[in-house]
Order: C-alpha cells, then structure tokens, then sequence
C-alpha cells in the first residue's frame, strides 16, 4: 500500500488486491507495510472480515511463507535468481 502525505493527513492507495485461495482460504487481502493485512470476501475490497478465522490466517501465514522462499533464493543465487 502507498501511502501519500499532505497537510493534515495521510492518503493510502492500496497496491493490489490478492487472492489467498491458492493457499486455502476463499478470501482476498490488501497487504499494507505499517498496519499488516486487511481480509476481504470479494476482489472488490469493500467490507472487511472483522474478526479473520484461524484458516485464513493460516492461509495468509502460507502466502508469507512463499514470498520469503522467493525472495531467499534471489539473494542465495536459487533457481529465482537471474
């Protein structure tokens, strides 16, 4: 999420709106560098879930997990690495 500062106040604008279904959950979530992860039912981000269940945040845990593995083995020279 970016986030734009102005006189009085702060402006975010999320970056992306992603699905964890392949990691088990049917919900979307917006990742925001300061205030973490926001959990939506639909793509179109308009309610957030309240109180998140244990499977999605096993399913966001598992998302997390794949980004580090992909960023890891840029810095290791693994086989993302160009």
């Amino acid at each position: 999420m970016t986030c734009i500062r102005f006189n009085g106040g702060v402006l975010c604008v999320p970056n992306a709106v992603f699905s964890l279904e392949p990691f088990g959950a049917k919900v979307w979530c917006e990742m925001h560098s300061y205030f973490g992860p926001t959990f939506f039912r639909s793509e179109n981000a308009i309610k957030p879930i309240e109180t998140p269940s244990r499977k999605t945040w096993k399913a966001f845990e598992a998302w997390q997990e794949s980004c580090k593995e992909t960023s890891n083995a840029a810095v290791t020279g693994g086989e993302s690495a160009a």
